[in-house]
């Protein structure tokens, strides 16, 4: 299973995804838990687009929705995109 330390983390990076031993980080891992970390990962380091594609694959999309897409991983030209639509919104009532 492809983890975090595929892709050679930070000790930054560590710091928030997990320690550095990747023994004890693959002990007990779960397939979903692997792909938000991965997901993670790739949002700290910019990469919108590749760490939403890792989210779209956790088989709890309600949790992805929730928790994952509408927080860190949403690019910033969505939140303006969105935030506009809201003003004009409020202006139109």
């Amino acid at each position: 299973m492809e983890t975090i330390f595929d892709h050679h983390p930070t000790p930054d990076e560590l710091r928030y995804l997990g320690d550095g031993d990747a023994d004890a980080y693959r002990a007990g891992l779960t397939l979903d838990r692997a792909l938000e970390d991965l997901s993670m990962l790739f949002a700290m380091r910019g990469d919108g687009q590749r760490a939403e594609a890792y989210a779209r694959r956790i088989s709890d999309q309600d949790y992805v929705r929730l928790n994952l897409l509408n927080h860190d991983l949403i690019p910033p030209s969505r939140e303006r995109n969105s935030a506009s639509f809201a003003s004009n919104k409020s202006k139109a009532a």
